[in-house]
């Protein structure tokens, strides 16, 4: 019969996973900073490099996310239950994304 991964394997799964998710944000908004030096008020260039901050605050927030539930499937040995715990933290998590979002 099969059993799903403990939660030891599924933090390695989400290490590798969120790592080759959010490397390209990164490497990109490295370049940016490399490419501009002086990044004035209003230029494109300042823009660009605030929404390459905003990406990597989102792959941030969505990968403690998935630590959190897997921490609390750990603690608990309740996948179901950690699952079901975690909707709060979500709901905090988009409030803050919404927050991230608002450039206005």
């Amino acid at each position: 019969m099969f059993s799903p991964p403990g939660p030891l394997l599924a933090t390695l799964v989400l290490l590798v996973l969120s790592t080759a998710i959010g490397i390209r944000p990164v490497v990109k908004l490295i370049q940016v900073y490399e490419a501009r030096h002086e990044l004035r008020p209003g230029s494109a260039g300042r823009i660009r490099s605030l929404a390459g901050w905003a990406v990597i605050a989102f792959w941030l927030m969505a990968t403690w996310f998935f630590a959190t539930i897997i921490g609390d499937w750990h603690v608990t040995g309740d996948l179901a239950g950690a699952i079901d715990r975690s909707w709060l933290r979500l709901r905090i998590l988009l409030e803050i994304a919404a927050a991230l979002g608002d450039n206005d």
